[in-house]
C-alpha cells in the first residue's frame, strides 16, 4: 500500500473514532463522516465498504493497544497489576464509542461479536496468569479454582463495563478521577485475598487511587 493510500485510510479511521466518540456509532452515518471528511462516500467504501467494516476496524486497533499491556509478566506486583488496568482504562476512553455501544455493537456486528469471544477468553486467560503470578511471588494467598474464577469474573466484569457505569453514575468525575475509582474497586475486589506484603503495596496505590479515602 502506498504511503498516500495508507495516509487516507488512517484519516479516515481517525475522523470516525472522533465522531463515534463525540455523537455514538449509532448516530454517524457514512455520508456524515464522508462530509466532514471533504470525500465522496465512495472514497470511504473503498477501504471500508460497510459502516460495521470500519467499526471492526476500531475494535482491532483498541485490541491490539490492549494487548500491549495485558500480558503475564514474571516481575508482577500489586502496584504494577493495577496500573495495568490504568493503562487499558485510559484506552477504553480513547475508544470510548465501542464500550458504550458494546450491546448494540454485538448484535450488529457478527464479525466483532465473534473476535470479541476470543478476545475475552485471551484476556481471562492472561488475567488467571497474573494472578497465578502474585500467589507464587507471595503477594496474593493460596486459592481454589472456584475462588480464582470468581475472582477473575469479578474483575472482568468491572474491566468490562466501567465505562458504561462512570457515564451514568460519576458524570461529575472527570476521565482521569473516574479510571482511579475503577481501578480502586479492582483493588478492594482483590484485597480480600492479599498477603501482609501484597496489602502493604495495596495501601500504597490505594493513596494515589482513593486520596480522599479516611
Amino acid at each position: 500500500m502506498s504511503k498516500t493510500l495508507e495516509t487516507t485510510e488512517e484519516k479516515i479511521v481517525a475522523k470516525a473514532l472522533e465522531m463515534f466518540n463525540e455523537k455514538g456509532v449509532e448516530y454517524v452515518g457514512m455520508r456524515e463522516l464522508a462530509a466532514a471528511l471533504g470525500m465522496r462516500v465512495s472514497n470511504i467504501t473503498y477501504y471500508f465498504p460497510k459502516k460495521d467494516d470500519l467499526v471492526y476496524r476500531l475494535s482491532l486497533d483498541l485490541n491490539q493497544a490492549n494487548s500491549k499491556i495485558v500480558l503475564d509478566d514474571s516481575e508482577l506486583t500489586v502496584a504494577s497489576f493495577l496500573e495495568k488496568f490504568q493503562m487499558v482504562f485510559r484506552n477504553h476512553i480513547q475508544y470510548r464509542c465501542l464500550l458504550l455501544s458494546f450491546v448494540h455493537l454485538m448484535e450488529q456486528n457478527p464479525r466483532m461479536a465473534e473476535r470479541y469471544k476470543k478476545t475475552q477468553n485471551d484476556r481471562n486467560s492472561a488475567l488467571r496468569a497474573n494472578i497465578q503470578t502474585l500467589i507464587s511471588r507471595g503477594y496474593v494467598q493460596p486459592i481454589g479454582s472456584q475462588e480464582a474464577a470468581f475472582l477473575v469474573s469479578a474483575i472482568a466484569l468491572v474491566a468490562r463495563f466501567w465505562l458504561s457505569e462512570a457515564r451514568v453514575s460519576l458524570q461529575h468525575l472527570d476521565s482521569s478521577a473516574q479510571i482511579r475509582h475503577y481501578v480502586a474497586m479492582i483493588g478492594r475486589l482483590l484485597a480480600p485475598y492479599l498477603t501482609p506484603t501484597g496489602l502493604k503495596q495495596w495501601e500504597g496505590m490505594r493513596v494515589i487511587l482513593e486520596p480522599d479515602a479516611s
